[in-house]
């Protein structure tokens, strides 16, 4: 009987390990962008990206369009981009991070305090990478944590 526990448990530390290297693997070809802490330019709620390419290709160019449910029932999108679109190059790197930043030349800033957020959900994305788009999972956390 206690071999028989034991080979249940070494088949339970296999599955559990087994299960881990799945999900390693899987944030090996992500990118994943989440929200950091929100600051205020000139009065005005500018919410912050960070972008971490765990790809094995540099990123060219990352843009992630947010919309922002505000307390007056009104919507607004930002534009977060790792460069401008026509700008100087700046690949985010494989294993390195990048901050994603609201260009407010290009932007509506959203022209309230960061309590007026009620709701942000994820609007649109452009990934691109040399030869196309960029390989992997893009996933995007736009909820502040």
């Amino acid at each position: 009987m206690r071999r028989r526990w034991n080979r249940i448990a070494m088949a339970g530390v296999l599955a559990a390990a087994a299960m881990a290297a799945g999900s390693v693997a899987g944030a090996q070809n992500s990118i994943e962008v989440t929200r950091n802490a929100d600051t205020i330019v000139y009065g005005s709620c500018v919410p912050q990206l960070k972008a971490v390419n765990n790809t094995a290709a540099p990123v060219d160019y990352l843009e992630v369009a947010l919309s922002f449910t505000l307390k007056s029932g009104e919507s607004r999108t930002l534009e977060f981009r790792s460069r401008y679109r026509e700008g100087i190059e700046r690949p985010i790197a494989p294993g390195t991070s990048a901050d994603l930043k609201v260009q407010l030349d290009l932007s509506r800033p959203l022209g309230v305090a960061c309590s007026d957020i009620v709701s942000v959900k994820v609007a649109d994305t452009i990934c691109e990478a040399p030869g196309g788009p960029c390989p992997g999972v893009l996933s995007v956390d736009p909820e502040r944590h």
